[in-house]
């Protein structure tokens, strides 16, 4: 097996445990939530997951240099599986003709609530990097 084909194993593997890891955990958030509603897990896990990419993505990549293998494993892998936009979709569908009003709140936690989640993940992240400078 040459250097490349090795290199591609690595970065598949990456993203199949990243994967696994990321679909256990948010098949373990739906049980601890189970009890709320559904609606609550797949909204916890959507702003979560949007809180890790950004932060891998711009904290972990870019502050520590991970390697790239470890990257896809982090955000394609585990967060990829771990948020479910087929499931926020599918139960905003279901849920829309018997309660509109909850629905569109759910559809908008997620909307609005993921793109402060990106933001809080960058902001994280700038300030892992101006740590990073103050103990330098």
């Amino acid at each position: 097996m040459n250097r490349r084909n090795l290199y591609k194993l690595g970065q598949f593997t990456s993203i199949f445990v990243g994967g696994m890891l990321g679909g256990v955990s948010r098949y373990e958030v739906g049980n601890w939530l189970n009890g709320v509603n559904t609606v609550m897990g797949t909204t916890v896990v959507n702003l979560v997951g949007c809180f890790l990419l950004t932060f891998t993505i711009y904290g972990l990549d870019l502050n520590i240099d991970l390697p790239e293998w470890e990257i896809l494993g982090i955000g394609t892998g585990f967060v990829g599986a771990f948020t479910t936009f087929s499931t926020f979709t599918l139960e905003f569908v279901q849920n829309v003709s018997h309660d509109p009003m909850g629905s569109f709140i759910f559809l908008t936690v997620n909307l609005i609530g993921g793109f402060l989640c990106v933001l809080f993940g960058y902001l994280t992240a700038l300030a892992m990097e101006r740590g990073k400078r103050i103990w330098k």
